[in-house]
């Protein structure tokens, strides 16, 4: 069989360090398959829906570091993977999606299926190109890697014409362009220690710009040598162990009053691979301009997200872990801070602590999330699709930084099966639990039959109170007594699971919650857990988290 440009663009992603991609297989990219036919060194992982295959993808780029892959068919297939683009873009995520094209005699003729996806993508991607040549193909798929990865990570998109896949190629070597990496300043980190040594209530903000195992070794000790309290930004609640003296805890979509009160008496904040957000600035109140600014260092690798919404004191072009490792080569003038650790202890406690023993009998989903954390180990990984299920989750589950926490970080729904997938592919030994609500499985669940074939070994608990449980507790609090459109009617999940040749479970209540969880956690091979729950618990919960008086858990400060 000659050469053809499918074969270059496979070389590429080898090159690249792809060894896995996801896809939905399409007429238009027959030869990119063909291409990966004897290629031992990536895995395809074909999956039952493009939403949920660049959904996948973008859990495997959490997971190595590298840019996930993403191969569809043009039209349909491009536009259902775009929700992946979408969320590539909200959590800067480096995700390369390959797109089969119409031949190029029929491009921009309104060819079935069509797409223009610079058009059509504009607003969610970093870059869209095609590769009209094979000549052009190393030089496109090396600038494709290096715009997903450099800067502010993101999507990029690389449309695939039918007939330029299968023309005949030379042997052209692979490029890699490399991505550009700026390394803090020694006056940049002199500010830092400096305004580090002097503010009585600091605090270390991270984000998910890097989130590699030794990047946490290193933020461990920098926190223990200088004093300096850890929060992190949404999802990224496994940065920093759970029960630290310094963990502060985690920023989620609910601006708990706790935090609110903490951050506002802060005099530092210290913010490190965060674009400071709406979410991460607790809806850009934090650092706070006015009155009595609040210091600010901000250091992220892309300069146009420094100082987009805050006045920065010491602005910092860099990735977080090498700004970290030249940290920690200065000497710590590290501070004792008593009043701030105690008052950092009670906002913790208020935050996450949810003690078993004072769990309702009522909340059949809280005592299964405890039974299940009672047995996850701490390499375990745990995913959370979109939706208020998942506080029970942040606070019940007490995560240390060898375990792996896969989040819908922005709010999309549907990622808690794919992103289970995804771990279980890359960590084949590992215990891995997706918590979904009834309204995301739905939508993504059909992935369950990705795990039957694959053998992988996870555990999907989905609570069922038969709603869009999220909204309708916005609803309610916006319309009270006028829930309208969230009411959801679902088959029975277990028998469902069983259907696709998982094993099914079911709790309907507290008192079964251990024994059931027990038996399904110490199974082989997938399984689905329904937790049956009453909708009021969830809506009722998740409104008294947002109107807690922060008055009740009082976090008092002394100026030590």
């Amino acid at each position: 069989m000659a050469f053809r440009t499918a074969d270059l663009i496979v070389d590429a992603l080898i090159a690249h360090g792809v060894d896995r991609a996801f896809s939905v297989p399409g007429e238009s990219f027959l030869a990119l398959l063909d291409a990966l036919y004897e290629r031992d060194e990536i895995d395809l992982v074909t999956c039952r829906h493009e939403g949920s295959a660049s959904l996948a993808a973008i859990a495997d780029a959490k997971l190595t570091g590298r840019a996930g892959v993403v191969m569809t068919s043009r039209g349909p297939g491009a536009c259902n993977a775009a929700l992946g683009l979408h969320v590539a873009s909200q959590e800067a995520i480096p995700l390369i999606m390959l797109v089969g094209q119409v031949d190029t005699a029929e491009l921009n003729r309104d060819a079935v299926q069509e797409i223009d996806t610079k058009q059509a993508f504009g607003g969610l991607i970093k870059w869209s190109t095609r590769i009209d040549s094979a000549a052009q193909a190393p030089e496109m798929m090396a600038r494709a890697f290096s715009v997903a990865l450099g800067g502010t990570p993101g999507p990029v998109v690389i449309e695939l014409p039918h007939d330029v896949l299968e023309m005949e190629a030379a042997r052209l070597s692979a490029r890699v362009h490399g991505v550009a990496r700026a390394e803090p300043s020694r006056t940049a980190l002199e500010q830092t220690a400096d305004l580090v040594g002097k503010a009585e209530r600091p605090v270390l903000l991270i984000g998910g710009e890097c989130r590699t195992a030794e990047f946490r070794k290193d933020l461990l000790a920098l926190s223990e040598r200088w004093n300096l309290p850890v929060a992190a930004t949404n999802k990224m609640q496994d940065q920093f162990p759970n029960d630290h003296r310094l963990w502060v805890g985690q920023r989620g979509f609910f601006s708990s009053p706790a935090h609110v009160a903490l951050f506002d008496q802060a005099d530092l904040i210290v913010a490190v691979g965060t674009r400071l957000g709406d979410l991460s600035s607790l809806g850009f109140r934090f650092p706070r301009q006015s009155p009595a600014p609040q210091q600010l260092v901000h250091v992220y690798p892309d300069p146009h997200a420094i100082g987009t919404h805050f006045h920065t004191d010491v602005p910092i072009v860099a990735s977080s872990h090498p700004f970290l490792k030249c940290w920690l080569d200065l000497p710590a003038v590290s501070r004792e801070r008593s009043g701030w650790i105690e008052a950092v202890a009670k906002t913790r406690e208020a935050v996450h602590a949810w003690p078993e023993q004072r769990i309702p009998s009522a909340d059949v989903l809280g005592h299964a999330v405890a039974a299940i954390a009672r047995c996850f180990p701490e390499d375990g990984i745990v995913t959370t699709d979109s939706g208020n299920f998942a506080t029970w989750v942040h606070r019940i589950f007490r995560l240390q930084p060898s375990a792996r926490m896969l989040g819908s970080a922005c709010g999309a729904m549907g990622s808690g099966v794919p992103s289970a997938l995804s771990a279980s592919l890359r960590y084949p030994d590992r215990q891995v639990v997706a918590f979904c609500g009834d309204g995301g499985f739905l939508m993504t669940g059909n992935e369950l039959a990705t795990a039957v074939a694959r053998r992988l070994n996870i555990k999907i608990v989905i609570s069922n109170n038969e709603s869009y449980g999220t909204i309708r507790s916005y609803q309610e609090k916006a319309f009270p007594k006028r829930n309208w459109g969230t009411d959801l009617s679902n088959p029975d999940f277990a028998a469902l699971a069983r259907a696709f040749g998982a094993r099914g479970y079911t709790i309907a209540d507290a008192a079964h919650a251990a024994p059931i969880v027990a038996e399904a956690m110490s199974s082989t091979g997938p399984a689905v857990i329904e937790v049956q729950c009453d909708v009021r618990q969830t809506v009722d919960r998740s409104l008294a988290v947002a109107r807690t008086d922060a008055s009740d858990r009082a976090i008092g400060v002394s100026s030590a």
